[in-house]
């Protein structure tokens, strides 16, 4: 399947780029190492809510493990950062896969670089999407009940495939609210490709360049696959142009 380089309007509200990670750095080290390395392009700091749980409770319940406690903002960036995660998201209205990708690499190496990393646990690339309205009947997926599709409000489906290499965590619904679109009720197609235990080449950064070219085009291959053919000419796709 020839798939497009770009669709408009671009439907895409947030791509997230997460880590998890062993150290042996102290969990109120971390924090303070990856601030000092980036705080030229992240200025503001901020505490989440579950920074204020006393650490002795967070550890004892395993949900807390891989959850930030603050969050770092730039001029086109966000990053999230807990004791053995981090996540990088954009900001604003996203401006494509190379300038995503190489501002993501960017910081993974700067923070590769304070030494935190005593083993990279998991890699994950999160892209949601969103359209106004409903949508699913434009999807080639369908939920049937009795044989009839079902097309009840608020309708959710989600699921764990294993596509082009990598797992894919995949959430679609509508009738679903998102605050970064002004309160508007719509469609979301969400998928999170990720690996677990990324074979170590003895790079971290080579690891994650690696990672995030083959989860994109997993990420990709996937999302225009979920698209009827009509319902994708409908979105002005644009192709790159063949070569001979």
């Amino acid at each position: 399947m020839k798939l497009p380089k770009s669709i408009s309007p671009c439907p895409i509200v947030e791509a997230v780029f997460e880590s998890r990670f062993q150290t042996d750095a102290p969990e109120e080290a971390v924090v303070g190492m990856v601030y000092q390395a980036l705080r030229k392009d992240f200025p503001k700091m901020s505490a989440l809510p579950l920074a204020s749980l006393p650490q002795q409770m967070r550890k004892a319940d395993p949900e807390f493990t891989y959850q930030p406690l603050h969050r770092l903002e730039g001029e086109r960036m966000v990053l999230l950062i807990g004791p053995r995660n981090f996540a990088i998201a954009s900001k604003g209205d996203y401006l494509g896969w190379q300038e995503y990708c190489a501002d993501a690499l960017r910081v993974f190496d700067t923070i590769a670089t304070t030494g935190i990393f005593q083993k990279i646990e998991r890699f994950g690339l999160r892209y949601i999407s969103f359209f106004e309205g409903d949508v699913l009947s434009n999807l080639t997926l369908s939920v049937q009940l009795q044989g009839r599709e079902i097309q009840g409000g608020e309708s959710f489906f989600r699921t764990i495939l294993q596509w082009e290499g990598c797992s894919c965590h995949l959430q679609v619904g509508k009738d679903l609210k998102l605050s970064n679109r002004d309160g508007k009720a719509g469609s979301v197609v969400d998928i999170d490709a990720f690996v677990q235990s990324p074979t170590a080449s003895g790079s971290p950064l080579d690891d994650a360049k690696g990672f995030l070219e083959m989860a994109h085009h997993a990420e990709k291959d996937l999302f225009f696959t979920l698209l009827k053919p009509e319902f994708l000419a409908t979105l002005s796709p644009t192709y790159e142009a063949s070569t001979t």
